[in-house]
């Protein structure tokens, strides 16, 4: 009789589900890249959130059939890896939708009114008293929300959500086409236009080879000067050092960012971790964060993982060559 599944979850940002066909289960809080290899050796299946998984933890793992992503995002799995030695990938769509497209507003509002440094500004006591007028600390007058043009970059689910919203508070939505496509589509505006007119722009997008980088120094020079940029989508699709320096001289507005290039973002890998960068608020990769992305991403890794094994896969990133039924006889 074949032996069964052995099911390793690689860290704890959300609980494994509970799975309806027998396995034996390891489940680690947080996993290092040392620690990878001999964690992944004897698995079937892993569940991982946010831990990088390596050509070597792949390698390691002779009868890995499954990688099941707790998020949206894949690209902290080495996928070339998978293909190669035949194991598939899932992920879960579209489950914080609506956290993240929240978590983008937060942001925004934060960045155009100054909360923080408003806040700051309240709580030493002091700064209030000695000047009354407090509104020339915020610097030129904020937009309202019908004077701001809003460009949402990527436009799966995520930045349809975003154009909804920006529509119902006022604003005028526009949807960037790809930088440096030869057509715009029906309802896009071409790349570099979308950059000159937008105030502020909304960045959902994957990191992939066309989207790394996207925004440097040419880009943020192009901008109004009291533009924002708010990015929940991935680390590495904005220039961290570009954009620090555009802050600091002053060439656009403000900033926020929920993703960064390397995480965890650390003074010694990120360049915005610098409290002298003016109008930048900072959170740490928690916008999907919501009861409802977590009931409903359990729900999916749990029908995700069972299709798999049942010769259903479903939200195939990388489709795999190990099969999904039985464990092989040989573990």
């Amino acid at each position: 009789m074949a032996k069964r599944h052995k099911i390793v979850a690689l860290d704890n940002w959300v609980k494994p589900p509970e799975l309806s066909f027998e396995h034996d289960r390891a489940h680690y809080p947080s996993t290092t890249l040392e620690q990878l290899p001999e964690r992944m050796k004897d698995a079937t299946i892993i569940i991982v959130s946010g831990t990088k998984v390596t050509r070597a933890g792949i390698e390691s793992a002779p009868h890995l059939q499954l990688i099941a992503a707790n998020g949206t995002g894949t690209d902290h799995i080495d996928k070339d890896a998978a293909r190669e030695h035949g194991v598939a990938i899932c992920r879960v769509p579209a489950q914080n939708t609506d956290s993240v497209s929240e978590h983008a507003f937060a942001l925004y509002y934060a960045v155009r009114r100054r909360i923080v440094d408003m806040h700051g500004i309240t709580m030493d006591g002091e700064t209030w008293t000695a000047n009354t007028q407090l509104a020339l600390k915020l610097g030129k007058p904020p937009r309202t929300n019908s004077e701001e043009t809003l460009v949402v970059v990527g436009y799966g689910a995520l930045g349809m959500n975003v154009e909804r919203i920006a529509k119902a508070l006022g604003m005028r939505g526009l949807v960037a086409e790809r930088k440096g496509a030869s057509e715009v589509r029906d309802g896009r505006t071409a790349f570099n236009d979308a950059i000159r007119q937008g105030t502020v722009f909304v960045f959902v997008t994957p990191l992939e080879d066309g989207t790394r980088d996207m925004i440097s120094t040419p880009e943020l020079e192009a901008m109004d000067s009291t533009a924002l940029l708010i990015n929940v989508g991935r680390g590495g699709v904005i220039n961290e050092a570009a954009l620090a320096k555009a802050l600091r001289e002053g060439q656009i507005g403000g900033a926020a960012t929920d993703v960064f290039e390397h995480e965890p973002a650390t003074k010694e890998n990120c360049p915005l971790l610098d409290p002298s960068i003016p109008n930048l608020v900072l959170s740490p990769h928690v916008a999907w964060y919501s009861k409802r992305t977590i009931e409903g991403t359990i729900r999916t890794v749990k029908a995700n993982i069972e299709g798999f094994v049942n010769g259903r896969p479903q939200n195939i990133v990388v489709p795999g060559k190990r099969g999904g039924g039985d464990t092989p006889s040989s573990l």
